[in-house]
């Protein structure tokens, strides 16, 4: 990682290592970071963008008038359903990285936590009315979906907020 260690210390948790960081090294490892999200923030929109691509070129082509809808209207569907702020669907991924680069990564994964709880929340009201009126199970069969994936990333994000409380605690330790 390019950062040398100011000392090596053993502690009845394991070993601990102080770094000597110059502010000018912080300052690129800071750029570095906000390269590789906006890095992850361009792959997140080559999906959707390219769901665009395929509706601008199906209407520009001259086939039948059906299978151009349905081509126009299956795509224009993936881009709202991956621009939906849940991680990690694209929209999620978006929104994380634009947080990362603002506050952070530990804050960018709590709020894009809480976003996304937010957001299903907002769906499941959206999606029982939508099968109350069109009767339609469809969508409230992609919600159940979204919320095992939400489920599924909670945990990861309950382990790292562990491991972020445990190196606050080392710091804490190390600076007394």
């Amino acid at each position: 990682m390019g950062i040398k260690p100011k000392k090596i210390e053993l502690k009845p948790y394991g070993f601990s290592i102080s770094f000597k960081i110059l502010p000018k090294d912080y300052n690129k490892k800071i750029h570095l970071g906000n390269m590789l999200e906006i890095k992850k923030i361009i792959v997140a929109i080559a999906g959707p963008l390219t769901n665009l691509i395929i509706i601008i070129i199906s209407s520009k082509i001259n086939m039948n008038i059906f299978d151009n809808l349905m081509i126009i209207y299956s795509n224009l569907l993936l881009i709202i359903f991956n621009l939906i702020p849940i991680y990690p669907l694209d929209g999620g991924r978006i929104v994380k990285g634009i947080l990362h680069i603002i506050c952070g990564k530990e804050k960018a994964e709590k709020y894009i936590n809480s976003i996304s709880f937010i957001t299903l929340i907002l769906l499941t009201c959206i999606s029982s009315i939508a099968v109350l009126y069109m009767e339609n199970i469809a969508i409230f069969i992609i919600v159940v979906f979204l919320w095992g994936v939400y489920f599924k990333e909670e945990k990861i994000f309950k382990r790292r907020e562990k491991i972020y409380k445990l190196i606050k605690k080392t710091i804490e330790i190390d600076t007394n």
